[in-house]
């Protein structure tokens, strides 16, 4: 999984545990679907910083099989979106409580690596494509990936989000 694709989904993971419906991709009238507030996760702007090689973060040893690995870093700048979608039923107000709940989730439930550097909104209004209110947001971040390379240097791993546990 890209780095986007993972901090797109480690935003909208967090927003679920809050409570809080999301989806990371979506189609026209996606959002109808849903029968109360949903956050749609994508990218606004992003940049990308330090290459994999150009980053080293020092060495770690596996304490089962005693390989070292190398660390390396790698941090990206991106402007995520965070659309709020109510329905006509929950009115302009599920957006509202949509918006304290993604509060809660930036504040309590983002992984490590992902740091929030500001939180912006719009003003409530009628969508008329999704036939929904909507509160356009937009949250700016960084975001911090760690990759391993095995001691002789010829395996470098994918990069992942720091604080998000693979498997």
């Amino acid at each position: 999984m890209s780095g986007l694709e993972q901090v797109k989904s480690a935003l909208a993971a967090a927003l679920e545990r809050s409570g809080l419906r999301a989806h990371s991709a979506f189609a026209p009238g996606w959002a109808r679907a849903y029968t109360g507030p949903v956050a749609a996760v994508g990218l606004r702007t992003g940049e990308s910083r330090g290459g994999a090689l150009g980053s080293y973060l020092g060495r770690r040893t596996d304490p089962e099989t005693l390989e070292c690995r190398e660390i390396y870093g790698m941090r990206m700048e991106m402007t995520l979106s965070l659309d709020l979608y109510s329905p006509p039923k929950s009115g302009a107000a599920g957006c509202d409580s949509a918006l304290e709940t993604l509060h809660q989730a930036i504040l309590e439930g983002l992984p490590a690596g992902l740091r929030p550097t500001e939180l912006k909104w719009e003003e409530t209004a009628w969508d008329e494509d999704a036939q929904m209110f909507l509160r356009r947001g937009s949250l700016s971040c960084s975001a911090f990936f760690t990759a391993e390379a095995s001691e002789d240097g010829l395996m470098l791993s994918d990069f992942i989000l720091k604080g998000v546990v693979s498997r």
